[in-house]
């Protein structure tokens, strides 16, 4: 397969090779029924990289200019001579990832700054904001050798007057809020991160209540990710935008997420190209899963694209119901345009030429709407309790389909 045709997606590909090893796409291929729905050929060939890349800003005044994060990706970190290195033992120009990233920020500038991190594990926060492009990487293609990590999740606890960090500061509330549990936040456009883990090892047995914890936040536009081991249980992958109307692209390719409930989320438009999205069951008191949560609002003609990329799942010994997703309707008011027209969140996942596991509930693996509770239909708008007070609200059709996936969860 050409560069052109690995940007497009068109192809129907026979093998995944996704870090070194191939899986096979061998098997049923989905039929639609209404509570599968799958995109004709037609209107899959709208649903490619090059078409959810070609544009972003705000959503009524979209400016065309074309992104190929494949083209125009990460650099030969090989030849590249970091600005910075982090290294906890004191050979680097840095001991953490937030004193390498603050002196990326002091430096500023157009230029893109490179952060190398030497292997080991690094227990911290970590916010980017206001930044140039920066580039974060591990030198090796052992991305499990660099780990940023931490265990703050939604309802861990603060004092009211103390300030988390410059991406999410909190002061006033007495508890880390979901964007606020995240290891790490990178609020600035051009992010790129390659061959790093980040985790969020929150424990919910320690306390129950909230157990959202983020390992990756990000907020801005180009992001890549490249090589990156994401892990987590609840909100795993959160990539969203500053405001509802923006839209803002995020690309992660070669690499693996895992977790449980919503464990991808937000109203980023992004694009997933040969990622493993492993679901875990293993979790106290979490009753079966669902990867996606997107929250796009309706008037956004993309959302998430997946291809090239595959569905897995850990032992399930209780057998809990996993879903491929459900729509977050997030918020407790549509985004209002400048019209005066109202927009209510209705996220977009399409999934296309890529193999679902059995662990994927086969007949109906799109789910009720968190928030709203409204049951998955996309062929009749539903009306639901929405907004603050809470009103009937009719809600347009879901968004959730797919085109062409094949493997055991593909099959009724």
């Amino acid at each position: 397969m050409n560069s052109k045709q690995k940007l497009l997606g068109l192809a129907v590909v026979s093998t995944l090779v996704m870090a070194g090893c191939a899986t096979s796409l061998e098997g049923p291929i989905a039929k639609s029924t209404p509570a599968r729905p799958q995109l004709s050929e037609s209107q899959a060939a709208a649903h490619t990289p090059a078409a959810y890349f070609a544009k972003s800003g705000n959503i009524e005044a979209l400016e065309t200019n074309p992104w190929d994060p494949v083209r125009n990706g990460i650099a030969d970190l090989s030849k590249v001579k970091p600005a910075f290195v982090v290294a906890a033992d004191g050979t680097g120009t840095h001991k953490t990832v937030q004193a390498a990233l603050d002196a990326a920020i002091a430096k500023g500038g157009s230029e893109r700054i490179y952060v190398q991190v030497k292997p080991g594990t690094y227990r911290e926060q970590v916010c980017l904001k206001d930044a140039p492009p920066v580039t974060i990487y591990g030198s090796s293609s052992d991305a499990s050798r660099v780990v940023i990590v931490n265990n703050k999740a939604n309802s861990t606890t603060k004092p009211k007057d103390e300030t988390l960090n410059a991406c999410e500061g909190r002061k006033g509330a007495d508890s880390y809020g979901t964007s606020g549990s995240s290891t790490f936040l990178a609020y600035a456009d051009d992010f790129q991160a390659k061959n790093l883990t980040v985790s969020n090892d929150y424990d919910e047995r320690t306390n129950p209540r909230g157990p959202q914890a983020v390992a990756l936040n990000t907020r801005g536009d180009r992001v890549i990710l490249d090589n990156v081991r994401l892990l987590g249980h609840q909100d795993t992958l959160m990539v969203k935008s500053p405001n509802m109307g923006d839209v803002d692209r995020v690309y992660v390719t070669n690499s693996y997420i895992e977790g449980d409930v919503d464990f991808v989320f937000g109203r980023a438009v992004a694009v997933f190209d040969k990622v493993e999205f492993k679901s875990l069951t293993d979790r106290e008191r979490a009753e079966g899963g669902y990867v996606f949560a997107p929250s796009q609002p309706q008037n956004f003609p993309h959302g998430y694209l997946v291809i090239n990329s595959k569905f897995t799942s850990d032992a399930n010994k209780a057998g809990k119901k996993i879903s491929l997703g459900r729509s977050w309707d997030e918020g407790a008011s549509p985004y209002v345009a400048k019209d005066g027209s109202k927009h209510l969140p209705n996220g977009m996942v399409v999934i296309r030429n890529s193999a679902i596991g059995a662990h994927i509930d086969a007949a109906e693996p799109w789910d009720k709407a968190a928030s709203t509770g409204r049951p998955f239909n996309a062929e009749k708008p539903q009306v639901v309790q929405f907004g603050a007070p809470k009103v009937a609200t009719e809600f347009p059709v879901n968004r959730l389909f797919e085109y062409r996936n094949s493997g055991p969860g593909a099959a009724k």
